[in-house]
């Protein structure tokens, strides 16, 4: 079994936010902003320019899709990828575990 390392998310996170509320870079203030794992073209392969998600995140699973509110971060990705991404996600994220019915209220509660 593999061991990994949290990336340290902090600054990422904190120029995101401040962008996504930034109205000289949006229309109006993003009340989320969604970070898929693919590219524009839907390619198997991911071009390392492509991995977004990863950089986000630090998750560098091939499946999942990260949420950033003003407030919260949080990683969807399904059952092959629990383990590691409890390894690779630092604490400003919450870990969606796919198929876990009591998670379903994740937004609602934080926002």
């Amino acid at each position: 079994m593999a061991t990994y390392t949290p990336k340290n998310t902090t600054a990422i996170l904190q120029k995101l936010r401040f962008f996504m509320r930034s109205t000289e870079v949006v229309k109006s203030p993003l009340q989320a902003y969604i970070v898929p794992s693919g590219d524009a073209h839907q390619s198997e392969y991911l071009a390392p320019c492509d991995c977004r998600r990863q950089h986000v995140s630090g998750f560098t699973g091939s499946a999942g899709t990260a949420v950033v509110t003003e407030h919260y971060a949080a990683l969807w990705t399904d059952g092959r990828y629990h383990m590691q991404a409890e390894q690779q996600l630092d604490e400003n994220w919450t870990l969606m575990r796919e198929g876990v019915r009591q998670r379903a209220l994740w937004y609602r509660k934080r926002s």
